[in-house]
């Protein structure tokens, strides 16, 4: 491992993210596409040093089809400025299958997880069950404190919460018992699916109550936090063995 190129994809991870977000504000733009897709090839390309530069396992291929999946999802949820009609067939299905691609690629990451810590005997499910119930506590309340009403989608929203806040808590349970003397490592491992949980809580938000939310430091929290998530999952298929 090289930690001035990890140091270096990280900055032009940062700058291009930003760059999205301005060029993408207030409405999509083709410009705003080419700076997401630079930002996506830099998450893999971190991802592929991290796989190339280690021992082959299912955590490591499990991680990579994660990220592959969220660059092509990535791809087919920034075609909007491409598409006149945004009430088109064509624009529904390019939403569609965006969104079946990321739902591919949480089921990779937490995949990953769960057959590491199945194969290391490390699944602790007192602890997952745990960080799980609190989180999802925390995910309601905050909810409740905001006054966001889902409507007819309340159950799938609920759903997807549950599951991707099962990623934190299988995340939580391999960095406690699966990395040892690397604190730096277990709070990125952790870190990873929270950004991705922050990520996608404040995609619904700006969903369901745009007058509120739909705002520049909404986006920015958006678009920071889902990249800053996509690098640390790369990063750490260099300290889970």
């Amino acid at each position: 491992m090289k930690p001035y190129l990890i140091i270096i994809l990280f900055i032009l991870e940062t700058a291009f993210t930003w760059m999205f977000i301005k060029a993408g504000w207030p409405e999509s733009t083709k410009k705003g596409f080419w700076f997401k897709m630079c930002a996506c090839v830099i998450f893999l390309l971190n991802g592929s040093y991290a796989f190339r530069s280690t021992e082959i396992r299912y955590y490591s291929l499990a991680i990579i089809a994660g990220l592959i999946a969220g660059f092509i999802g990535d791809i087919f949820l920034t075609l909007d400025p491409f598409i006149k009609d945004k009430k088109s067939k064509v624009n529904m299905v390019v939403i569609i299958i965006g969104g079946i691609c990321f739902l591919f690629g949480h089921i990779a990451y937490i995949l990953a997880f769960v057959r590491t810590l199945i194969n290391k005997g490390l699944f602790r499910p007192a602890l997952i069950f745990s960080v799980w119930a609190g989180a999802f506590i925390l995910f309601v309340v905050i909810k409740a404190a905001l006054r966001v009403k889902f409507g007819k989608l309340t159950a799938p929203v609920f759903a997807y919460a549950a599951i991707i806040i099962f990623m934190l808590s299988c995340a939580v349970c391999l960095a406690v018992y699966g990395i040892e003397g690397k604190p730096l490592a277990k709070a990125a491992l952790i870190a990873a699916p929270v950004l991705f949980i922050i990520s996608d809580f404040s995609l619904v938000l700006k969903f369901f109550d745009k007058e509120r939310f739909n705002t520049l430091p909404v986006r920015a929290i958006n678009l920071g936090t889902y990249f800053l998530s996509q690098m640390l999952l790369g990063l750490s298929i260099w300290y889970v063995m």
